[in-house]
């Protein structure tokens, strides 16, 4: 009977426990991957919905850099096998790849093309070894798709380890069990049977109960307390594994830096982001203080950046630090930030420590700053241009009428004594006109719209010819240092127009300049790229020739700078300047459609940079027509619709002994001229006229008088001219006010012309 009982209870045992344990770890096995694999595609789903919406921002925004970025941070996940963006024909914009979990991921090029499903719902699909999810990415349209693949060789490492270890137990079990039942029987049945009872009791501990009937009670009893318990502890484990999981992944999925401390401020949590913004990796910062791992830069709005930190903790209130902050990283990185600071408090209502989010905003800021910059510039044209505008409105009348004071004041200079006190105050009515002006063409140029006759021109030639006036226009004390640059290129522009360059330029050099100093004036063939192209100002491209004119004088400030190039703005005291020098200088070469540039610091003197555009022309030698004589006995029909310049110019031409013919209309020229009957030598005609422009009046009398010659006048600004009086550059013009002595010079050589 006894040795029938050990037989039977030893194979028994042996039957039953190897049944158990292999149906045990079957189960436990499947249920563990199962299980895993739920909170994976769980987790999946949450990682894809938040990667496809953080696509359809970079995708609406063209930022395909920050997308292979984010990317690539989001690949770092443990179980990630690929991440891929496709747009919704399956064009591949980024792919980023991961071989094995050891390394890094990558972007990938090799491949261009996916097959993306249909319709707009998300997919999650079990494919081979990897669990796959499509989620659409959608901005009030779908855009594409975000599929990532992640790995399941952790469950099946999961599922042959507990088939291990379950086999390893069973093996055990089998043989203890056996071993003991072999050498007795009593003891190890009184020694199960307490274990039963042990079991039993713990069973009951846990509320659960369980009823079997299967041969042996007390092996039966304690197989099932044990399995039980087993059970309810690797439950737990899971559970456990589980959740501390889902924590790591959401922190690493967070695009935010968070770093969590205890109460005396030391690390105890850093995340990816976190760890890049610092350069400290997590086992590095765990247990450092905070104010060596987070390097906050202070401010004047927040000086004491520690203190501020400490009081959330202090109040158990969350805190912003307030406006945006510069954190430094180990390696010298700075980035612009925001940071939130919360306290941590336990289930017992204490304080465990707090949390700090931080928030990278370098590039929205650099953003920010660049559109700043750009509408300062939009507002500085926009200002400029209106000037040019007002002053291009004013041309027409204010030139009529300083010709009127100006030719009057000449001709009545000439009936009175050079001695005499009358003289001399017509000649101040003279001078303030002149200057007046002077003013008017400073404006003008500035606005671009001053009358100009542009020739090819060699700069080295025509500077080196005026380096004698240079010199008396800025005195001897400063030195001025000539570098002509070798086989310099061509420019065409009017010469006048480069005569007001230099003087500006050498005016505001020389009043740079406190006593002795230097003046550096150079050229030199430059040729700019697009690269060298700055998208903010307009430069030309391509070849140029560039004129540089430099100071050692006491240089500018950064806000001076900023403002230099305004009319009437000037920083020197009254009655020195009148703020139009270097408009006037703006305006020519943006007519001439060069650029120009200003490098200055206080103390350190000032370098104008001026690029002209190069041209393949051969060099026209600007020769002065001599003219024979001032005075002359020739006809001219004067065609002038404001009486006053018509009759000032009908009295100097004939104080001048030159025949008048006074018209005040196109309509009463052509009456005059009477179908060629009289012999008219040369029409001065005004070029903006009621009724017919001077261009279409010179060619109808042209053809009756077909050896007459032409002259135009104009107080009109030259883009109104070009625009309304329909004349080439190649005529003889003369722009109004004029005085009797350029109206003569002009006359003649429209004459011998």
């Amino acid at each position: 009977m006894t040795s029938r009982l050990e037989v039977k209870i030893i194979v028994s045992l042996a039957l039953i426990l190897t049944l158990l344990i292999a149906v045990y770890g079957w189960w436990i096995g499947s249920r563990q991957t199962s299980v895993y694999i739920q909170t994976l595609s769980d987790n999946l789903r949450i990682l894809s919905r938040s990667n496809a919406d953080n696509a359809a921002h970079f995708m609406v925004i063209k930022e395909y850099a920050g997308l292979e970025a984010h990317m690539l941070d989001s690949a770092n996940l443990p179980e990630v096998v690929s991440i891929q963006v496709a747009e919704p024909d399956g064009n591949l914009l980024c792919n980023v790849v991961r071989p094995n979990r050891a390394d890094l991921p990558k972007v990938s090029y090799d491949v261009k093309w996916v097959r993306v499903p249909q319709g707009s719902q998300p997919v999650l699909k079990r494919e081979g070894n990897q669990l796959v999810s499509w989620s659409p990415i959608v901005a009030g349209e779908k855009l594409g798709w975000v599929k990532i693949a992640l790995s399941l060789d952790t469950a099946q490492r999961l599922l042959h380890a507990t088939w291990r270890s379950t086999l390893v137990i069973g093996a055990l079990w089998i043989i203890v069990g056996t071993v003991l039942m072999a050498l007795v029987v009593k003891p190890p049945l009184r020694a199960v049977r307490e274990l039963a009872r042990f079991a039993h009791e713990l069973q009951n501990r846990k509320g659960a109960q369980v009823s079997v009937s299967r041969g042996v009670y007390e092996i039966d009893m304690l197989t099932d307390a044990l399995n039980h318990s087993s059970g309810e502890l690797l439950l737990a484990e899971q559970r456990l594994l589980a959740e501390q999981e889902r924590l790591s992944v959401t922190l690493q999925s967070i695009g935010d830096g968070v770093i969590a401390t205890d109460t005396e401020s030391r690390i105890v949590l850093v995340n990816h982001v976190a760890e890049l913004m610092t350069g400290w990796t997590e086992k590095q910062a765990t247990g450092v203080g905070l104010d060596q791992v987070l390097c906050i830069e202070p401010s004047d709005s927040l000086p004491d950046v520690g203190e501020e930190l400490q009081a959330v903790m202090e109040r158990r209130q969350t805190i912003e630090l307030s406006g945006l902050h510069r954190v430094w990283s180990r390696d010298g990185v700075s980035r612009t930030v925001t940071v939130i600071g919360a306290p941590i408090i336990d289930s017992a209502a204490r304080l465990a420590g707090m949390v700090l989010v931080i928030r990278d905003l370098t590039e929205k800021a650099k953003m920010e700053a660049e559109k700043t910059g750009l509408a300062e510039q939009l507002l500085q044209s926009q200002k400029m241009e209106a000037v040019g505008k007002l002053a291009g409105g004013v041309a027409h009348d204010f030139n009529n009428m300083l010709g009127v004071i100006i030719g009057n004041a000449e001709l009545a200079m000439m009936e009175v004594e050079p001695s005499g006190k009358l003289h001399e105050r017509l000649q101040g009515i003279l001078d303030a006109a002149n200057r007046s002006a002077d003013i008017t063409r400073q404006l003008l140029a500035f606005s671009r719209q001053q009358h100009a006759k542009p020739k090819v021109l060699d700069l080295n030639e025509v500077i080196a010819k005026m380096l004698k006036m240079l010199h008396r226009l800025i005195g001897e004390d400063i030195e001025v240092v000539w570098s002509p640059g070798r086989d310099i290129w061509k420019v065409k522009l009017d010469p006048t127009q480069l005569d007001q360059i230099m003087a500006n330029l050498c005016v505001n050099a020389r009043d740079a300049i406190a006593g002795i100093g230097r003046m550096d004036i150079r050229t030199e063939n430059v040729e700019l790229s697009p690269e060298q192209k700055n998208p903010a100002v307009e430069m030309p491209q391509g070849r140029c020739v560039m004129l540089e004119v430099s100071d050692s004088g006491c240089g500018m400030r950064r806000e001076v700078m900023e403002r230099i190039f305004e009319p009437f703005y000037t920083t020197k005291e009254v009655g020195r300047g009148t703020g139009l020098g270097l408009a006037t200088v703006f305006g020519i070469v943006k007519q001439n459609d060069g650029h120009i540039e200003v490098q200055s610091e206080p103390g350190a003197g000032t370098s104008f940079r001026i690029y002209f555009p190069a041209v393949e022309e051969e060099v026209q030698e600007h020769q002065n027509r001599s003219v024979v004589a001032i005075r002359g006995n020739e006809t001219i029909l004067i065609v002038e619709d404001e009486p006053s310049i018509n009759a000032l110019a009908t009295t100097m031409l004939s104080e001048l002994g030159y025949r008048v013919l006074s018209a005040g209309t196109p309509g009463e020229a052509v009456k005059m001229a009477d179908g060629g009957q009289m012999k008219i030598d040369l029409l001065l005609t005004d070029i903006i006229m009621p009724g017919m422009n001077g261009r279409d009046l010179s060619e109808l009398l042209q053809r009756s008088y077909p050896d007459m010659k032409c002259l135009f006048m104009s107080g009109y600004t030259a883009d109104i001219i070009s625009e309304r009086g329909n004349i080439g550059r190649e005529v003889c013009f003369v722009q109004k006010p004029f005085t009797t002595q350029a109206l003569a010079a002009k006359v003649r050589e429209a004459l011998q012309a």
